[in-house]
């Protein structure tokens, strides 16, 4: 039994899919299919049921899922150590942020880059429910995300910092100088809202249910970046972070007067993971980088 077939039944049995599973695999599907077949051979046990072009789990198959699954984890955190003692020269950083959280990303990148030149870094921009389940299926790191609103037994929170929910606009708009605003005055003016999953979402819908309370927006995105830039047209509102605004000079953050409670921008892993040395690494630069966003708050 070899851990690659392992990897590759593991694949193959979380799509259902042999051709899915093998392109992701990056591998032709005849050779999954040939590697999952040895498998089953060496162990004598049949994983998968396969009926016409579809395949199924049979009852070994499911429960060998777990075993399989905590085989490939405990590698994978064995092989992590052995770099480690290394110091930090080689490996991959897998790490999962929400835009709101995006601040200063460049120059920690670049930092830590250029300290660690051998880390392979990869960044997943997503929401943070999406975010969530990654880092469940172990293919981040680390998260960098506010409050999902979910308790996850599994996964370990962090909290940062809090910020306001805010309506933002464009330093001529006629509230840009108010110290907050209501829902029923932001009725008034044209809205592009962020879609349902995002964090400022979730917490803005939280607000509205609260007062019984409905927005119309004329458009809902999930691309924070576009939502801002609409914003900066001087034409719409948005609401969204506080922190979605550092760096944008031309724009306002003003507090949502009915909210209860602030957003809460945490760091996510995973419980019992082995925590990796560039994973700490990054984390201290970020850190830093927020306490000198603090500053701009």
């Amino acid at each position: 039994m070899e851990l690659r077939q392992i990897k590759y039944y593991v694949k193959a049995a979380e799509l259902l899919n042999f051709t899915e599973a093998a392109k992701q695999l990056h591998i032709t599907q005849s050779t999954l299919s040939q590697q999952i077949k040895q498998l089953e051979a060496e162990i004598n046990v049949a994983l998968f049921d396969r009926i016409g072009k579809r395949v199924f789990l049979t009852e070994a198959g499911y429960e060998f899922l777990p075993f399989a699954k905590q085989t490939i984890n405990d590698t994978e955190m064995g092989m992590q150590r052995l770099l480690d003692l290394q110091g930090i020269r080689k490996g991959t950083l897998r790490i999962g942020i929400t835009y709101s959280l995006c601040f200063g990303l460049a120059s920690i990148l670049l930092r830590f880059m250029k300290e660690y030149p051998n880390i392979r870094i990869e960044v997943k921009y997503n929401t943070a429910l999406d975010l969530l389940e990654m880092l469940k299926s172990r293919e981040l790191d680390i998260v960098l995300s506010f409050d999902v609103g979910v308790q996850e037994e599994q996964v370990e929170v962090s909290n940062l910092y809090e910020v306001p929910l805010c309506a933002i606009v464009h330093k001529r708009h006629s509230i840009a100088q108010q110290k907050e605003v209501s829902i029923k005055e932001l009725k008034n003016y044209s809205l592009v809202l962020p879609s349902v999953g995002l964090g400022a979402r979730r917490a803005l819908d939280e607000v509205l249910k609260t007062l019984g309370e409905r927005l119309d927006p004329h458009l809902e995105m999930n691309d924070v970046g576009i939502l801002l830039q609409l914003v900066e047209s001087s034409l719409f509102t948005t609401i969204l972070s506080q922190t979605t605004i550092i760096g944008r000079k031309e724009l306002v953050a003003i507090p949502i007067a009915e909210q209860k409670e602030k957003m809460t921008a945490s760091i996510l892993t995973l419980k019992g993971a082995y925590p990796k040395a560039s994973s700490i690494a990054f984390l201290n630069y970020f850190k830093e980088e927020l306490d000198y966003t603090k500053t701009l708050i």
